[in-house]
């Protein structure tokens, strides 16, 4: 929206602009500016990425959540990769990294050190946690970050239409399929669950939270990430 200073939104799926889903004449095929989507590591992107120095925005959720929103949507996924175990048998394997695509410490720690080593590269992190806390503020970030003169006005209205409960809404009544069969039928399965900042809470027991804080901490330690686990 702030890159065509529209409140329009896309009918097509994310999974549309996902690099790791198109061949390269399918990436030529969108017209400028193009924006993509993806979930793998710096290293694993066109190496266009870093020659041409394209702007990257990072975005990080807090360890907990991002544990509870990966169990529920592996559970709701199609075989193989549907998820039969329970949540306390989840959190084991994503203590102990034992989870598809690898563990979710090293694919943080992955990016900061490759962009590190990256130099020049323009990118921006933000965290979840700050878009749901605080829109206006992340949008006004991603607008300055992306060289565009939005106004406050405009990005208000961006934030409003790209809430949580709108976003929702629009992927249930306006999206377009998925290229590929992703959830199991009769679960259904959708990207968007609840999206809030401490539902682990719901989910860990005071016994599971602390074995994962000290399990996470110590991977982490002086990692530089800053999370918030509870709403403000």
């Amino acid at each position: 929206m702030l890159n065509s200073g529209t409140l329009q939104h896309q009918k097509d799926v994310k999974e549309t602009r996902m690099i790791e889903f198109l061949y390269k004449d399918g990436i030529e095929a969108v017209p400028p500016r193009r924006i993509f989507n993806t979930h793998l590591p710096l290293r694993m992107l066109p190496k266009q990425v870093v020659e041409k120095k394209i702007k990257c925005i990072q975005i990080m959720r807090n360890p907990k959540d991002t544990c509870v929103s990966y169990f529920n949507h592996l559970r709701d996924m199609v075989a193989p990769y549907n998820y039969e175990g329970d949540f306390t048998e989840f959190t084991e394997a994503f203590m102990s990294e034992k989870i598809p695509f690898g563990p979710y410490s090293t694919y943080l720690q992955s990016w900061k050190d490759e962009v590190a080593a990256a130099p020049g590269l323009p990118t921006l992190d933000i965290y979840y946690e700050d878009m749901k806390i605080d829109p206006l503020r992340s949008i006004k970030d991603v607008a300055r970050f992306l060289g565009l003169a939005s106004t406050g006005k405009f990005c208000e209205e961006v934030g409003d239409a790209c809430s949580f409960k709108k976003m929702k809404k629009v992927d249930q009544e306006m999206k377009s399929g998925l290229p590929m069969k992703m959830w199991a039928d009769g679960t259904g399965g959708t990207f968007y669950r609840k999206g809030e900042i401490g539902d682990w809470k719901n989910w860990f027991t005071v016994a599971q939270s602390e074995r994962f804080d000290v399990i996470w901490n110590k991977k982490m330690k002086d990692s530089g990430f800053d999370f918030t686990y509870s709403p403000v």
